[in-house]
């Protein structure tokens, strides 16, 4: 068995904050795989944007670990607790410097591609851009052959990274006064009401169930609202879902979404994929611009249900009509700021963005 190599959490906490000050500093933070950083911290995947800088400070901090290890359990020459590091050291930190802009995750290697010994590519991952990102970090992690060529790669990253933070508070510097005429429920009502007029192809219908996930579960910190992009090029290229929400690391409800017409077809392709990772259930919710012939439906949800896997088929009015009352405490702020987070995290178009924050000024008292 290869001999486990101990990175300390004190030199490591060190490491990422000498880092941290290079990258505040002015002047070019480029690096020689500069191009590679770039392309995983630019995708949507969070977990192995948390397992590119996991790897680079560890190595940073530890010239013989191997920074394609990702548990502790890993045979691998260099093999090192890799969780431990990421879940008491990058975490918090990314919470106190960076505003959660690696993804806010508060166990990140609880997720499943971070689940895998080791990164292999082999590993068990979507098709499509997921892959590629796995590929690559399988592929350039081990050119970081020495801690300088680490630490310099980790300079690079918090500098993108304090990029996106800028970029975050920009979008979000703003504070909903509240009003003493309407109640809270009533008003992000009558928002997301006004909201869902328009679909820009299934982004708004993604953000506002996704919202009100967000609000249902802001007490737990374990639950994870995961965002997939709208429209991803290939079925496969997807998560289990279009928004997935977990507990604890684990799947706690899959939810497909649609805003335009969709068939028997769409509804048991959505299920069989849930499914298939030992969830029997599920929500298929439909935007104002989508729909499907109800005797289709219920065939269809009947024909599951006969497999013991309950599907349900319901609008997004119906949906939200059900979410609100359930709310312990409703944040139009926090509702705001989080729609216009996650969709520039998800890389939505701008003009979905300009959409929002043009409706937003209607309903609420911004300054």
């Amino acid at each position: 068995m290869a001999e486990k190599v101990k990175v300390d959490k004190a030199d490591a906490q060190r490491v990422l904050y000498t880092a941290y000050k290079e990258a505040q500093k002015p002047g070019n933070h480029g690096c020689t795989h500069s191009d590679f950083i770039d392309f995983v911290l630019d995708n949507t995947h969070k977990t192995y944007k948390y397992v590119l800088v996991n790897a680079l400070l560890a190595k940073a901090t530890n010239q013989a670990i191997n920074p394609l290890c990702l548990q502790k359990k890993s045979l691998l020459p260099g093999s090192y607790d890799a969780r431990t590091i990421c879940h008491d050291v990058l975490v918090k930190f990314e919470k106190d410097e960076l505003g959660k802009a690696l993804g806010g995750s508060n166990e990140p290697f609880l997720n499943k591609p971070a689940r895998f010994t080791d990164l292999d590519k082999g590993n068990a991952v979507r098709a499509g851009r997921d892959k590629e990102i796995l590929d690559a970090l399988c592929d350039n992690l081990p050119k970081f052959t020495t801690s300088a060529k680490a630490f310099a790669g980790l300079v690079y990253a918090l500098y993108k990274l304090l990029q996106v933070k800028a970029e975050r508070a920009a979008l979000t510097d703003f504070t909903v006064d509240a009003t003493e005429s309407t109640n809270d429920i009533y008003q992000l009502f009558a928002f997301m009401d006004d909201l869902l007029e328009q679909n820009f192809e299934g982004e708004i219908l993604t953000l506002v169930v996704a919202g009100l996930f967000e609000q249902f579960l802001s007490d737990e910190e374990t639950s994870v609202v995961e965002v997939h992009p709208v429209n991803e090029s290939g079925a496969s290229s997807k998560e289990i879902s279009d928004l997935d929400i977990y507990r604890n690391g684990n799947l706690y409800v899959a939810n497909e979404l649609k805003d335009k017409e969709f068939t028997d077809h769409d509804i048991t392709h959505a299920a069989d994929k849930v499914m298939a990772v030992g969830k029997m259930h599920m929500n298929f919710i439909f935007g104002r611009h989508g729909g499907c012939d109800p005797r289709v439906v219920r065939t269809v949800r009947a024909a599951y249900l006969d497999k013991g896997f309950v599907l349900n088929v319901i609008s997004v009015d119906t949906f939200i009509r059900t979410m609100l009352p359930l709310i312990q405490n409703i944040d139009c702020e926090r509702f705001l700021k989080y729609i216009l987070e996650t969709a520039r995290d998800t890389k939505f178009k701008e003009t979905t963005i300009s959409y929002i924050l043009e409706v937003a000024s209607k309903h609420f008292s911004i300054s």
